[in-house]
């Protein structure tokens, strides 16, 4: 419901809408362009079968270092997952810095290689989380002009305040796949 939300306050024109499944889970992301200066803005919610929740908002100032080809796209910034956690009975949330990349291969124009890492140390996490780490690998394969198709590899590590709750753990963890739609 939050997503709506926010998907709904933007304005029309999307950038990308994101959806994806591993055994265990459901993704669903927008990612918005906020103008020419290169930064872009976006939301998303992850529904973990046994694990709960992860309502994310994510800001990023974003390069193409070669105009009109978009062979190589950087992007740094950060996201703040709000992380619900049935499995121990744990709530917070979490500052995470970090980055993207995607490139697209220059003989195969239609595929794609792409990256995400992001971290939060105790100093940035809030309430019970006491630290945030997600890693993703893809590789994409555009289907059609404006739809990408992929298959990777994700992790998202918890960290938890005290020993009551048992540890880090991997809430999220292994294989997923997922259709992308650029506007």
């Amino acid at each position: 419901m939050g997503l709506a939300l926010a998907v709904a306050a933007l304005p029309a024109a999307a950038d990308s809408l994101d959806f994806n499944l591993s055994s265990d889970a459901a993704k669903l992301s927008y990612i918005r362009s906020l103008g020419p200066q290169g930064l872009e803005a976006g939301g998303g919610l992850l529904h973990h079968d046994d694990a709960g929740e992860i309502i994310e908002g994510e800001l990023h100032l974003v390069d193409r270092p070669e105009p009109g080809r978009e062979a190589l796209v950087l992007g740094i910034g950060g996201k703040l997952p709000v992380i619900s956690d049935d499995e121990r009975d744990a709530d917070g949330a979490a500052l995470a810095i970090g980055g993207k990349l995607h490139y697209t291969l220059p003989n195969y124009n239609r595929a794609a290689v792409a990256a995400d890492v992001y971290l939060a140390p105790s100093v940035t996490a809030f309430s019970d989380i006491d630290g945030y780490q997600e890693v993703a690998v893809r590789g994409e394969f555009k289907i059609l002009e404006d739809a990408s198709v992929y298959l990777g590899y994700r992790n998202i590590e918890l960290s938890y305040d005290g020993d009551s709750l048992g540890g880090d753990r991997d809430y999220e963890d292994g294989m997923y796949g997922g259709l992308r739609i650029d506007f």
